[in-house]
């Protein structure tokens, strides 16, 4: 401790169409001539049979082309896994039939290798790029600038034509706009705090930073601010008037102090279409600049509702940092986070450890109390929801400087034994499994592993009583099983702050860094090709690959997805047109940074 992260290669690819006259004539005259692959007795990605071509480039490395994708052999590398690689359609490539390979000269001194690869719909140019982790977190953040951000709000974006990262388009909605962007948030809060430790507070690239931490943070309160209702209500989302409406529960500020919820076949269904509600709440001028700026006033301005858990658990992990990091340099903006703290910690137990929406009882997802523990769902989801609740208590002591009402809930809630449900998720886990007649594996809620870090690390942090934090860091552990597999720095840095004398793998924590793909655009990859990845079933028909691949080797992802799910694409319809956010791979660096468990 603290790990050294090494500078690395990283995949660029550039496509070309067929006639392209930039593709170099020589390309098309190679003589296809099948490699020899007795040296390597590794399992390769394609059928040894498949290959077709190969080329030569430095230091030993080789490109072997087949009907199946394009296998890359260094001999040399520093880690066994990383001595074969595998690039295929469409991440890497046009086709996955190679037909010829060239190398090509790199084009700078960054450029540790290139080759031409001509496939049967067209040709890429290859480079393995050097790049430290901190570039690599700055070139995915810029992306996200370019791409994803609305309004501050850095969960995704589509694109209108597949690939194209100028075609973005002027709308997006994604359900957990609380949730994600929180963890872009939380990155680049710690990624200013990094530099104003480093380079100080007046150097341009601290104010650089801090002005995007700010406005993301800015973003993240306006969401509890949004709705207008005057009782600490979190809205999930917001729309601009402009923006297309999905399926759900959503909200038409008319501007006359009232709310309308919009026609959707889910509000049609429930019978609550065009119902009006309190919307009286003022925004606060500074955060309302979010959408003034682009010439929206409050009125046709929509918001989601049913708020969940998700998001309640990364706001009160955003309140926490924001008064770290920012309170200080921060006054007016402080003063708003400590007030959204306490109107959402009001709510809640206004409401029986609950966050109701405007229909008269809770939403789908946002319950931590007794009533809802006693049975069904509740009894497993208590395990977890229980944890939330005390860190949200704990925080809002700690940013609101109080006691008070939050210690006396606190004190309720351990009395109700909330306290001790945490240690109890492995085992109700497990029984929930085989009542559903699944196999552990598939009955994982990926989404809970964000969720159950996010809860117990700042609980454990936070709590000064060490036989409650010794409580905490049992059910915190009984996480560990499922969690681990993922081998998610974003999730092992927290473990590792609240668990120290729990052992990490150390070595799957660095090539994370390094095999984490430097573009977040989710293309396929093509898992059903490969010839050195088996399959594992399940009893509820769920595939898994026999082994967890490089992350730039198979899907992309936001923080809730399982990373061994066999599937060659998740968000993004398969259609190459999503870009995610870099917070995936930003806040897990800049976390990292910020407790110098990274240099």
């Amino acid at each position: 401790m603290p790990i050294q992260l090494k500078r690395h290669l990283n995949r660029f690819n550039q496509w070309y169409p067929k006639g392209d006259p930039a593709i170099p004539a020589a390309l098309f005259h190679v003589q296809p001539e099948a490699p020899d692959l007795s040296q390597i007795n590794l399992p390769l990605p394609s059928k040894r049979g498949d290959y077709t071509c190969q080329a030569a480039t430095r230091d030993g490395i080789a490109w072997y082309g087949a009907n199946t994708g394009l296998t890359r052999w260094d001999p040399n590398a520093r880690f066994e896994a990383d001595k074969l690689m595998y690039f295929c359609a469409r991440r890497d490539l046009p086709g996955n039939e190679i037909l010829a390979l060239l190398p090509a000269e790199p084009e700078d001194e960054n450029v540790f290798e290139a080759i031409w690869v001509l496939t049967s719909k067209g040709a890429a140019l290859l480079t393995m790029r050097w790049m430290t982790a901190e570039e690599k977190a700055n070139h995915l953040l810029q992306e996200s600038i370019d791409i994803v951000d609305r309004r501050g709000m850095f969960s995704q974006r589509w694109l209108s034509k597949p690939r194209d990262m100028s075609s973005k388009l002027p709308y997006n909605e994604s359900d957990n706009d609380g949730c994600f962007g929180v963890g872009f948030a939380v990155g680049e809060l710690m990624h200013y705090a990094v530099l104003r430790r480093e380079l100080g507070p007046g150097h341009p690239e601290t104010q650089r930073v801090k002005a995007i931490a700010t406005r993301s943070a800015e973003a993240m309160l306006l969401l509890c601010y949004i709705p207008g209702r005057e009782n600490g209500f979190v809205a999930r989302t917001y729309l601009a008037p402009h923006e297309p409406i999905p399926n759900g529960y959503f909200f038409r500020k008319l501007g006359d102090g009232t709310a309308e919820v919009v026609n959707t076949p889910a509000a049609v269904e429930r019978g609550v279409a065009g119902m009006r509600i309190n919307a009286k709440g003022e925004v606060p001028a500074r955060l309302a600049r979010l959408y003034k700026d682009e010439n929206l006033t409050d009125a046709g301005l929509v918001y989601k509702g049913d708020t969940s858990s998700d998001e309640i658990t990364l706001h009160f992990l955003h309140f926490l940092y924001l008064n770290e990091i920012l309170a200080e340099d921060d006054p007016e903006l402080a003063r708003l986070n400590i007030q959204a703290c306490k109107n959402v910690m009001g709510h809640i137990l206004d409401h029986g450890r609950e966050m109701h929406d405007a229909f008269g009882g809770p939403t789908t997802w946002s319950k931590w109390s007794v009533r809802y523990f006693d049975g069904g769902l509740g009894w497993v989801d208590a395990c977890l929801n229980s944890a939330e609740l005390l860190m949200y208590l704990r925080v809002t002591m700690a940013v609101t400087g109080e006691a008070g009402r939050w210690q006396e809930a606190y004190d309720a809630c351990l009395a109700d034994g909330y306290a001790k449900l945490g240690p109890k998720h492995a085992e109700r886990f497990e029984i929930m499994a085989q009542v559903e007649e699944f196999d552990l594996a598939e009955s994982i809620m990926y989404g809970d592993h964000w969720l159950a870090t996010t809860a117990f690390w700042p609980l454990i942090m936070l709590e000064p009583d060490e036989k409650l934090r010794e409580i905490y860091r049992t059910g915190f552990r009984s996480w560990r099983p499922t969690i681990c597999r993922e081998h998610n720095p974003g999730y092992d840095i927290p473990f590792h702050l609240a668990c120290p004398d729990e052992p990490l793998d150390w070595e799957k924590f660095e090539r994370w860094f390094y095999r984490s793909p430097a573009s977040r655009l989710a293309a396929n990859v093509c898992l059903s090709d490969r010839h050195d990845t088996p399959k594992r079933m399940y009893r509820g028909g769920y595939k898994e690959t026999g082994f967890l691949l490089p992350d730039d080797e198979r899907f992309i992802a936001k923080y809730d997805r399982n990373p061994h799910e066999f599937r060659d694409w998740d968000d993004g319809d398969g259609t190459d047109r999503l870009v995610e956010s870099c917070y995936v791979y930003t806040f897990a660096y800049w976390l990292g940074r910020y407790y110098n468990i990274i240099q």
